[in-house]
């Protein structure tokens, strides 16, 4: 507690301590109340509230409650079927609460798994939530992808993207700073720098246009998985850099002393190299994640109605036209909260690797 306030006596001195420093934290001070009152004055002082009649968001210039009362399920699940709205709502509650665990199991607070528990638990909830989206099982009426849209298709693609690209990308790293098989160095190279040299757009188009073009005659893939294919192979070749930027920064001598105790390759990956890899790149990784997950709203150019698409035609209709900022200010702040929590994990997980 102590060692609290000598943070911050020193931190409120060095905002003072100079006549420039007064000038900026005076500046500063000025721009967030006016940015704080604008905030409070749109969300409360001049808000109409959902107990009112929703004819005064015409005469009121704050937040109208009313039409987030009534479009609040569309901008969370788009089209599906309204009765069946209890099926995107399990699945994203699931995700959202093995997310949270996860993450809180990574900085040692939350239930104990190990990693296959982890891993098991994982495999069983995305089932269930493809299970539950999909339907044609237990009873549940089927429901085309087309009419995944909002907050669960958003979970999906985002979480199983990343899920997959990281070990790939784990594989790449290696097989990029390998140098005892030049060839495999060589095509991890040029797949990384190619795939790193083109828009994130153009890998979206190749998957849902080129890619059910190479499938075997009669197979087909529904756009849901050739985005999710998409992404995949994107976000690994930036988390293939992330990590081989980590294992270039490991001093040879560790390889090589794990070689003298006669650790195989695998081994010595898995339990020397690989973890003080990650470890030394988890500010690049845990921005990586955080740019793939906010990324995966660019599927919406190719007709996959996310939570920012979803926004966009709740206020398209013609009875609530006009409240955009409501709509957008539900999909800021989702993106807000969940992106925050993902960078303090990283934060207390790096700081957690610095004391370690």
């Amino acid at each position: 507690m102590n060692e609290r306030l000598i943070s911050l006596r020193d931190l409120a001195w060095s905002a003072v301590n100079t006549p420039l420093s007064l000038v900026l934290t005076l500046l500063a001070l000025i721009v967030f109340s006016q940015v704080g009152w604008a905030a409070g004055h749109w969300l409360v002082f001049q808000a109409v509230w959902p107990w009112q009649p929703a004819d005064l968001c015409a005469i009121h210039s704050g937040i109208c409650w009313p039409f987030l009362t009534e479009k609040l399920r569309f901008i969370l699940f788009g089209t599906y079927p309204y009765d069946d709205h209890w099926r995107p709502a399990l699945a994203s509650f699931l995700m959202c609460a093995l997310s949270v665990q996860t993450g809180l199991q990574m900085i040692d607070r939350g239930f104990r798994l190990n990693a296959l528990q982890t891993l098991a638990v994982w495999g069983a909830v995305l089932l269930l939530a493809f299970v539950l989206m999909a339907g044609g099982v237990l009873g549940l009426e089927r429901v085309d992808s087309v009419r995944w849209n909002g907050l669960p298709i958003l979970l999906i693609l985002s979480i199983a993207a990343i899920a997959m690209a990281l070990p790939l990308g784990m594989f790449l790293a290696l097989a990029r700073a390998q140098s005892r098989f030049r060839a495999l160095a060589r095509m991890a190279t040029a797949y990384i720098e190619l795939t790193r040299a083109v828009p994130m757009l153009t890998v979206l188009f190749v998957g849902i246009f080129v890619l059910p073009l190479m499938l075997p005659p009669g197979v087909k893939i529904s756009p849901v998985g050739a985005t999710l294919v998409a992404l995949i192979m994107f976000h690994a070749s930036y988390f293939a850099e992330d990590l081989r930027g980590g294992l270039q920064s490991l001093h040879k001598g560790q390889d090589e002393a794990a070689k003298a105790l006669g650790l195989p390759y695998w081994k010595r990956v898995g339990l020397i190299l690989m973890p003080q890899a990650i470890q030394r790149s988890l500010p690049s990784l845990v921005n990586t994640i955080i740019g793939a997950y906010k990324d995966t709203s660019l599927v919406v150019v190719l007709g996959i109605h996310d939570l920012t698409a979803t926004a966009r035609m709740s206020f398209s209709d013609p009875g609530w036209r006009g409240y955009s900022l409501e709509a957008y200010f539900v999909v800021g702040l989702w993106f807000f909260v969940s992106c925050a929590f993902l960078s303090v994990i990283g934060r207390k997980l790096h700081r957690k690797a610095a004391i370690g």
